[in-house]
C-alpha cells in the first residue's frame, strides 16, 4: 500500500469519464451531484479537486465518529461540510478526502464507482499489477505495514489532516482483510515497486499507454502544471498537475511511509494557468 502514491491513479479513473463525456474539468460538480453544491461548493469544479484546491483537504469533525471504512458517511460528511476556503483559490493536498471526492463525482456524474472505473478500465487499459480492493485470490501477495520507528505513528497523527477518520495510520486495521479489500481511494492503491516503475517510465511517452488510455487531448492536459502555489498541507509551494507534482524536471507523486516514484520529463515547465 503506497498511500497517497494512490492518488495518481485516482486521477486517472476520473479523466476517463471526462474522456467519455460524462464529465468535464471546468462544469461545476453540483452539475452532476447536486447535493454536494451547498456551502460555499457551488462552484467546485473537478480540476479544482484534481489539483488540490477544492477547500477540502481533510474529513470535518463531524465525521470523528465515523468508521475508516463508512464510505457512504465519509462521502456525506464532504457533501454537508462547507470548504475550508474558497474553491479554487489557496492549496493543499487532499490528504485523506480525494479519493472520496472523486468517487461521489463518478457515482453521480457517470454511473460508475472509483474502483470500478479503476479495476474495470484504467487497470486493463494500462497492464497494471495494481487493485483498488484485492481480490482474494490476490491478498496472499500483499505485504504487512509494519513501523519502522515506534514514534512514527505517534508524531504523524499529529497532523491535522491524518486524524478524521481514526485508524488511517494503525497498522492493525490497514493489514486487515476488510481494508485491503475496500476502497478509500486517497491511499489505498495496493501494487508492486516493479509496476509503478513501469507506469511512469511510459507516462510522458507519446505512444505509451497512458497516451492511449487518454487520447490526444486529455493526456497533455493530466501532464501540464496547473497550478504553482504554497502547499498548505505540504508546508511548501508545489506545482501541481492534475494529479502529479512537477519539480526539476520530474513528474513524481509520493506518500507517507517512504513510498515515491518518478519520471523525468525535461527541465522544462508549461506555466500553470
Amino acid at each position: 500500500m503506497p498511500y497517497s502514491l494512490s492518488k495518481a491513479f485516482v486521477t486517472l479513473a476520473a479523466l476517463v469519464a471526462v474522456r467519455d463525456g460524462a464529465l468535464t474539468l471546468d462544469e461545476p460538480v453540483a452539475t452532476y451531484w447536486p447535493e454536494y453544491g451547498r456551502r460555499g461548493k457551488e462552484a467546485t469544479t473537478l480540476r479544482h479537486v484534481l489539483t488540490h484546491r477544492a477547500g477540502q483537504p481533510r474529513f470535518p469533525d463531524t465525521a470523528a465518529e465515523l468508521d475508516l471504512l463508512d464510505d457512504a458517511g465519509l462521502r456525506d460528511s464532504l457533501v454537508q461540510a462547507a470548504p475550508e476556503y474558497v474553491p479554487g483559490t489557496p492549496l493543499g493536498e487532499h490528504a485523506l478526502t480525494y479519493g472520496h471526492l472523486v468517487d461521489g463525482i463518478l457515482r453521480a456524474g457517470a454511473g460508475t464507482t472509483l474502483g470500478e472505473m479503476f479495476n474495470d478500465v484504467v487497470r486493463p487499459a494500462l497492464a497494471l499489477d495494481a487493485w483498488f480492493g484485492v481480490p482474494d485470490d490476490a491478498l496472499e501477495r500483499v505485504a504487512d505495514l509494519q513501523y519502522a520507528h515506534p514514534q512514527w505513528p505517534r508524531r504523524l497523527h499529529a497532523a491535522p489532516w491524518l486524524q478524521i477518520p481514526a485508524g488511517i495510520l494503525d497498522t492493525e486495521r490497514t493489514n486487515s482483510r476488510a481494508w485491503r479489500q475496500s476502497v478509500f481511494g486517497a491511499v489505498n492503491l495496493h501494487t508492486t515497486a516493479t509496476a509503478m516503475a513501469r507506469f511512469f517510465a511510459g507516462l510522458t511517452s507519446e505512444d505509451g499507454p497512458v497516451r492511449e488510455l487518454l487520447g490526444q487531448q486529455l493526456h497533455p492536459e493530466l501532464l501540464r502544471s496547473q497550478v504553482t502555489e504554497y502547499d498548505e498541507v505540504f508546508g511548501t509551494r508545489i506545482t501541481w498537475t492534475l494529479g502529479f507534482v512537477r519539480d526539476k524536471g520530474k513528474i513524481a507523486k509520493g506518500g507517507i511511509g517512504g513510498c515515491a516514484a518518478w519520471c523525468r520529463c525535461g527541465t522544462t515547465m508549461p506555466a500553470p494557468t
